[in-house]
């Protein structure tokens, strides 16, 4: 059995090796940019005190277990330095460097017998054996199966998704170096984060609507400043927002927060960026499309799709496990 897996950031690279783990044949389509949502992400493992928060308890652990698996992939204990009130924030169990991560995936994909596809997707259909997936550069590949973990671009391939599935666009400040005053292992965060307030009304929104999320995290030697974060009310990806009026937000707000840090930015990065607006990520068998799979939608992928990669892959292969149930339940497999 051969699995085609459309996207190359987290979700797709950790399916990717659960799926190489239970001896299927896998083609990974990351797209060859090198800008997904995860090259520019905290790397924060949260736990939610929700029912997926239950599954998701442990993350910590399972980041370890990849550890111990395939050497070192960034994940730390961190400190956690929180701002803005005193209501209770987020439960850090610790953090990933996203900028090590990146660097480590290719090379560990490749050992693992990951074929690498550096073109984007532009067209999937069925297939008398399955999936055909059609690639920028005009070849095609043919699989069994095929898995949408391609983040903000999954729609634009199967329109059909569910509504739930929702895209922002998601901007950074790019620090040469951790500035001083800030841990070399800390993440700076606020104690409730405007980012997922907003994304829970993105369903309502008449017009585009923005937030900014004061925070910085340490990313290899250099820094992560900062995030603002962009909903509009369609479902299709659309056109970028204006990186220069979108960077001006976010420096305004790091200025009313500590004026200091300006003279430390260098460059801004923007990514388009999925989730889901009731919560739940999208994972499982895609309706009315046999072999079609969905892995995408996270709002906290850091903590749910380590857990969650191996319970798709079971579904994907066929397998089962009982210790898989409630996750089996969660995600409609």
């Amino acid at each position: 059995m051969k699995v085609l897996v459309v996207g190359g950031g987290l979700a797709g690279s950790l399916l990717a090796l659960e799926l190489r783990q239970r001896g299927l044949a896998v083609a990974l389509i990351d797209g060859g940019t090198g800008q997904s949502a995860t090259a520019w992400s905290y790397g924060g493992v949260a736990i939610a005190a929700t029912p997926l928060g239950q599954l998701l308890a442990t993350p910590a652990q399972r980041w370890q277990q990849l550890e111990q698996r395939y050497g070192p992939l960034g994940w730390r204990s961190c400190d956690l330095k929180l701002h803005g009130g005193d209501s209770q924030g987020p439960v850090i169990a610790g953090r990933v460097d996203t900028r090590q991560l990146m660097a480590r995936l290719p090379v560990l994909l490749a050992a693992e017998g990951v074929e690498l596809w550096p073109w984007a997707a532009v067209a999937i259909t069925p297939s008398t054996t399955g999936w055909q997936l059609r690639l920028a550069n005009g070849e095609t590949l043919d699989g069994n199966a095929l898995v949408l973990a391609a983040g903000a671009g999954c729609r634009a391939l199967w329109p059909e998704l569910s509504p739930r599935l929702r895209i922002s666009w998601a901007g950074v400040l790019q620090l040469a170096a951790i500035p001083p005053g800030y841990g070399d292992n800390q993440l700076l965060l606020p104690s409730q984060f405007q980012r997922l307030a907003l994304e829970r009304r993105a369903a309502d929104l008449d017009g585009e609507d923005w937030v900014v999320d004061v925070g910085l995290a340490p990313w290899g030697e250099a820094a992560l400043a900062g995030q603002i974060s962009l909903v509009r009310p369609q479902l299709e990806l659309g056109s970028p927002p204006e990186a220069a009026l979108m960077e001006a937000r976010l420096r305004a707000a790091w200025r009313a927060f500590d004026p200091t840090l300006e003279r430390h930015f260098l460059t801004y990065q923007q990514v388009a960026v999925s989730f889901c607006d009731q919560g739940l990520p999208l994972v499982g068998p895609v309706p009315k499309a046999p072999g079609l799979w969905q892995f995408s939608g996270f709002s906290g992928g850091f903590s749910q799709v380590p857990v969650l990669a191996p319970i798709l892959a079971d579904a994907i292969s066929g397998e089962v496990t009982g210790g898989a149930a409630m996750g089996r339940e969660l995600i409609g497999v």
